[in-house]
């Protein structure tokens, strides 16, 4: 592998993860890195364990090479030093993968988040994947987290004896993400690896509890952008016993994160745009133009955006309500891991 052979690669820390949206400039289509930095420092901010940039959220397969390098810049500029970074580096290829993997590197991700390589859906066969993800972990700077989900994949569904066996074949592969919505494959890759040696993270802030209980390291969600808080708050009192309050939270999000399904990354950006620019310190009404979808997608009807508005004002004032109560932070390192005091929060 091309990691340091010496220093065996870790699996990032467990906790809860957001993949950040992008703000585009609505005149130009060009990226606003101004909002983004914005953006980016403040979810740092929130209490979650780290950031994804350029997920699926983050519309990473309309960017340019160019724009994927800027956004990491501004991303690791942003943030604390130390901060837990997940470079989304997913290709058609396996050049084209490794390309974006040594860009992430150069500015400053811990970890390489990879799709399947699977345009060609059909002719995607078990021997390919296998072969696709050993060509990658083999030559990569970064440890790798495979990322597991059928919607953007032409409906390639990698089931858990798959991700084993690629975790098996691969040293610095070291986590997966599951986007596919199943909890029995969080139980199984839970079951047949240790924490330390790979993670296994759902893929929805919906299912964070339910994933918990099965053995998860934590949560990758897209709705994190909505709430962050919130959504790292879930999982600090299920890990510190809070479960009654994390279980009414979790069902509080769960409502609000079944209105953002409706448009899609659409959707969550509206609601991000909404409810978190503005405590990121930008002007709602100039997310929104920022946080419309790039060309050529559009932004949700009016009738979605007054359900979302509707549906999660309840969640709205939950996140007010963790942002202005106290949280005891203790460092334990720069790797984001962290203490939490329950008891100021319940």
């Amino acid at each position: 592998m091309s990691v340091n052979q010496s220093h065996p690669p870790r699996a990032p820390n467990p906790g809860t993860y957001v993949p950040a949206v992008t703000f585009f400039n609505p005149d130009t289509d060009s990226l606003d890195l101004s909002a983004q930095a914005k953006y980016f420092a403040y979810l740092s901010r929130t209490g979650i364990t780290g950031l994804v940039i350029l997920g699926t959220n983050a519309e990473t397969m309309l960017l340019t090479r160019e724009e994927r390098r800027a956004l990491l810049q501004t991303a690791r500029a942003s943030v604390p030093p130390g901060y837990p970074l997940i470079a989304g580096v997913s290709g058609h290829s396996t050049a084209q993968t490794l390309e974006y993997t040594h860009d992430a590197h150069a500015a400053g991700a811990d970890y390489a988040l990879v799709l399947p390589a699977a345009y060609f859906a059909k002719q995607t066969t078990a021997a390919v994947v296998r072969g696709f993800f050993r060509d990658v972990a083999s030559q990569s700077p970064l440890p790798i987290i495979i990322y597991n989900f059928p919607g953007v994949t032409g409906g390639l569904d990698l089931d858990s004896d798959m991700i084993a066996a690629i975790a098996r074949d691969c040293g610095n592969v070291v986590g997966v993400k599951l986007t596919c919505g199943s909890v029995a494959k969080i139980t199984r890759l839970a079951a047949a690896f240790g924490p330390d040696r790979f993670a296994v993270f759902g893929g929805q802030s919906d299912f964070l509890l339910g994933g918990l209980v099965a053995g998860s390291a934590g949560c990758v969600a897209a709705f994190g952008n909505v709430f962050p808080r919130s959504f790292s708050r879930i999982y600090d009192l299920w890990m510190a016993g809070g479960r009654e309050e994390a279980l009414r939270l979790q069902s509080l999000l769960a409502v609000a994160e079944g209105a953002s399904k409706i448009g899609g990354v659409a959707c969550v950006k509206y609601a991000a745009a909404v409810f978190t620019a503005p405590r990121a310190g930008i002007d709602a009404a100039e997310a929104v133009a920022l946080l419309r979808p790039r060309r050529p997608y559009q932004e949700v009807s009016e009738e979605v955006k007054s359900k979302v508005r509707e549906v999660m004002a309840v969640m709205d004032g939950e996140e007010s309500r963790s942002e202005g109560e106290a949280t005891e932070w203790t460092s334990t390192g720069t790797s984001g891991s962290m203490s939490v005091s329950v008891s100021t929060r319940l």
